[in-house]
């Protein structure tokens, strides 16, 4: 667009769960705009936004697509999120960069399993929403049920924009309740203005009776007209519905059936009239970089510059590709700006406006436009970009916490190194996925929010890297301590011809309260052991704590008191008594009782009030101890203690437990003993993965 300007932009993220049509939606949205010239379709992985070898074959959205539009000379910046919980990370991404949000439900199934999980982000990033009911041509489609179930499920009023005429094979129109005029679609998408049908008059009229209703709450003066008696216009109406809509104080919806293209243009107006523009949205809020201090920028191409990274792409066609929106000011390529986030400087290079895989070249971004640069070297995604001299920083993406870890390797050895570049890539392009390298456990944790994202991963790291990897189930960081003090001599003597080697200690081992750690005591008296052999005793039991006496676990909180011993002016040395130390730890904790301990961890789980009873018996079931519960909206939020080895996939299992409405988040506890049946069942698997190592 010639002088583009940010009234004339808009920035919709179009959002639901997987299988309502959302992509379907965006490409004949794009097709009628005439950006494509071929209307895509996810059967057949033709799609502009779906173009990934992993979205094409599975048929699904894996990653967040960017397309912008041109209707009634207004850009529209469509955001085509994920609909699997899985790739929950671009749902955040694309919302906290958009300016509304489209909520898309199908109409013959309403509310569904995973819509209330979408509908919580996108209340959670409290921007207005319009509600899209897809699938208007589709059997069972019913435009009044869908929207009932809407509001009864998610409390909130969801209310019509239009009506349609006919449902399923029928639907052919749509009534605009602002004007009470009825209109039957052509097959480009485009409608002609035709009679109201008779069978549909009485629900149309009612619908507008609500429309109305909301429209007067929502404007105090229309209120008054409106409760005086007084008729309110349509334009009266229309200014009634976008104040109500920009407050959030009802959800406007109107019927689409996107591959017969019926509705299409009715949404696309819709947009542009209905929908904020940055400015409307107001000032840019952030803070000073190491301070709670406020800034304001106003939405201006003329300002301060401020611009958030909010998604990078690195296939190997493209190069790394970062999306940004900027939100004051103006991008430039060739300048350098400032990473307010990283306290460095970024020079930008080129600029493009991006419709899928496809780039264009842009002359500059300016305030409220979306676009991408390549190559930024020192940023990334969720970084703030601004000027040096005005640095800001805008608030995060709030990526979700993981659900899910599974341990990732190689059975060639040589390839290690490329998993971890590889993986390093990925994490660029999805912040939500982490990589725990734990020498304990001499294994690299993958860590994500669901098993579909794991499958992705690696497929990926198979198609763009070359690495064949494989996954198994994390080890668990099990520890043994004591349950009774003893005293054990450690006596190291040998001799080897010429200079031997001596050392003597006598320890008592003493266990100490959960989660004390290790705590060494210098006894000694009268010289038995000299000073500068001290420290050496202390490093041979801290050696041999590394691995116990019962699985080879690590040793904790137990108290080593050093009370006696004896040396040879000769042939002792640090070494000696190091070994003598160690000698004393592993034979003195044979006899004190050791025990095995498992980590506990604290799981927080949010669930609809109809599964709480289901959650908390397999919680149960799980050796889970119940800590407490309390409301939260439409949620109970369950609080319980559970042992680490029970929950392994748990975000997969409580999601077919709850119809994927459930989540949950956990944290480390603490440790405690195992059950005398379980810890035997530990014992032996280690016995067996330790006299399999040896014979290997």
């Amino acid at each position: 667009m010639k002088d583009l300007q940010p009234s004339n932009i808009r920035n919709i993220a179009l959002c639901s769960p997987h299988g309502t049509g959302k992509t379907s939606l965006a490409e004949s949205l794009l097709y009628r705009a005439k950006v494509t010239t071929r209307h895509g379709k996810v059967e057949e992985g033709t799609t502009a936004l779906d173009f990934s070898p992993e979205e094409i074959h599975r048929k699904i959205t894996v990653s967040l697509g960017v397309a912008p539009l041109e209707w009634r000379d207004t850009k529209v910046n469509l955001l085509d999120t994920p609909g699997y919980a899985d790739f929950v990370g671009d749902l955040v991404a694309g919302l906290r960069v958009a300016d509304a949000a489209a909520f898309c439900i199908k109409a013959s199934a309403g509310i569904e399993a995973g819509s209330e999980m979408v509908w919580d982000r996108v209340e959670e990033r409290g921007c207005p929403v319009i509600c899209l009911v897809t699938q208007m041509e589709k059997e069972h489609a019913a435009f009044a049920k869908a929207l009932d179930g809407a509001t009864s499920r998610l409390g909130k009023r969801f209310v019509p924009l239009a009506f349609p005429i006919g449902e399923g094979e029928k639907f052919r129109g749509l009534v605009d309740l602002l004007s009470m005029k009825g209109y039957l679609f052509e097959k480009d998408g485009s409608a002609k203005e035709a009679p109201l049908p008779p069978e549909v008059e009485a629900d149309a009229q009612k619908a507008r009776g609500a429309l109305v209703d909301a429209a007067a709450e929502a404007d105090d003066a229309l209120l008054e007209k409106f409760l005086g008696g007084g008729e309110l216009s349509v334009e009266e109406v229309r200014r009634g519905v976008r104040s109500g809509f920009l407050n959030k104080s009802f959800v406007p919806a109107l019927p689409v059936a996107s591959y017969p293209m019926m509705g299409i243009d009715h949404v696309l107006d819709t947009f542009v009239w209905l929908l904020p523009s940055p400015v409307d949205c107001g000032p840019v809020t952030g803070v000073k970089p190491g301070t709670e201090e406020k800034v304001e920028l106003p939405v201006q191409p003329h300002g301060h510059l401020a611009a958030l990274i909010f998604k990078t792409s690195s296939e190997t066609h493209a190069g790394d590709l970062s999306m940004i929106r900027v939100f004051a000011g103006t991008l430039v390529p060739g300048k350098e700006v400032w990473n307010a986030s990283a306290q460095r400087a970024e020079k930008i290079g080129q600029l493009f406006h991006v419709s899928g895989k496809e780039r264009k070249d842009a002359p500059n971004l300016i305030a409220g436009d979306v676009g991408a640069a390549v190559k930024l070297r020192e940023s990334h995604t969720g970084q703030t970009l601004c000027e040096k001299n005005f640095p800001i920083l805008l608030r995060p993406i709030p990526f979700p916490h993981h659900e899910l870890e599974v341990a990732i390797f190689v059975k060639n050895k040589a390839d290690e190194e490329k998993m971890g570049s590889g993986l390093h890539k990925l994490r660029e392009e999805d912040p939500t996925l982490h990589v725990h390298v734990d020498s304990s456990l001499h294994q690299t944790l993958l860590q994500a929010t669901g098993d579909l994202q794991v499958d992705v991963i690696v497929e990926k790291l198979q198609r763009r890297f070359g690495v064949h990897v494989e996954l198994a189930k994390p080890r668990i960081p099990y520890r043994e301590t004591i349950r009774r003090s003893v005293s054990k001599q450690g006596r190291h003597k040998k001799q080897t011809g010429g200079r031997g080697q001596f050392g003597d200690v006598h320890v008592r081992l003493e266990p100490l309260k959960s989660g004390s750690g290790f705590e060494f005591v210098d006894e000694i008296v009268g010289g038995s052991v000299p000073r500068n052999y001290i420290p050496a005793v202390e490093k041979g039991i801290i050696e041999a704590m590394h691995e116990g006496v019962l699985a080879g676990y690590p040793v904790v909180d137990v108290r080593a008191a050093l009370y006696d011993g004896s040396y040879h002016t000769v042939d002792s040395s640090e070494m000696a008594f190091k070994i003598a130390g160690s000698m004393a730890f592993k034979e003195g904790a044979k006899e004190a009782g050791p025990i095995l301990l498992e980590p506990i961890v604290e799981v927080e789980v949010r669930v609809p009030k109809d599964f709480v009873g289901s959650v908390t018996g397999d919680l149960s079931s799980k050796r889970g101890k119940i800590l407490g519960m309390g409301e939260e909206g439409r949620y109970e939020v369950i609080r319980a203690h559970v042992p680490q080895a029970e929950l392994y996939k748990y975000s997969t299992h409580l999601r077919s437990l709850t119809q994927g409405r459930a989540s949950h988040r956990t944290k480390f506890s603490h440790y405690e003993e195992i059950p005398r049946e379980f810890a035997e069942k530990v014992v032996t698997q280690a016995k067996a993965e330790k006299e399999a190592m040896a014979s290997a």
